[in-house]
């Protein structure tokens, strides 16, 4: 879990400004160096096996949340939220 909470602390994460109506951050992972893509790829290993199914638009993927946001993956971009209470 160290190794997660490193790289999305490190991460830059942007805006998506073209979603502005559900505010959230994105990282690409064909923009991440070789050893944040293997992070990458382990982060979306450690959300299929401990996430939880959640609808966004029509379809469902798989979340997680951490330390206040949750954080999901569809296709090669690595998703967070603020969780709102």
């Amino acid at each position: 879990m160290e190794k997660f909470l490193k790289f999305i602390q490190d991460s830059k994460w942007i805006f998506a400004k073209t979603m502005s109506e559900i505010p959230h951050y994105y990282i690409v992972r064909d923009n991440l160096s070789a050893t944040d893509q293997k992070l990458f790829d382990e982060f979306r290993e450690f959300i299929d096996e401990k996430g939880y199914v959640k609808k966004f638009y029509t379809k469902e993927y798989k979340y997680i949340d951490i330390q206040g946001y949750k954080y999901w993956i569809i296709e090669n971009i690595l998703n967070r939220e603020e969780i709102k209470n």
